[in-house]
């Protein structure tokens, strides 16, 4: 995932995780970082930087908001 097992030891990845499910969308910042050892065994960990979601937005609102459109454009057609 996100190429960890090729991940530079000198320097972390930050990453933006975003899901959007039919009734919730969240996001997460997470950091990867990988520490290699004095016997060149790499050791990776992830650390939650920060998260939010909102139980109330979620692809099913966009559907509704793209239907709307739609039917109030066929609507308007002569």
């Amino acid at each position: 995932m996100f190429g960890i097992d090729r991940m530079d030891t000198e320097k972390p990845l930050t990453v933006l995780l975003y899901n959007m499910g039919g009734k919730d969308t969240e996001v997460t910042v997470a950091r990867f970082s990988a520490i290699a050892d004095d016997k060149n065994k790499t050791f990776e960990y992830i650390e939650i930087m920060g998260e939010a979601w909102d139980e109330n937005l979620g692809g099913a609102d966009f559907d509704k908001v793209i239907v709307d459109m739609l039917a109030e454009a066929f609507n308007a057609l002569p």
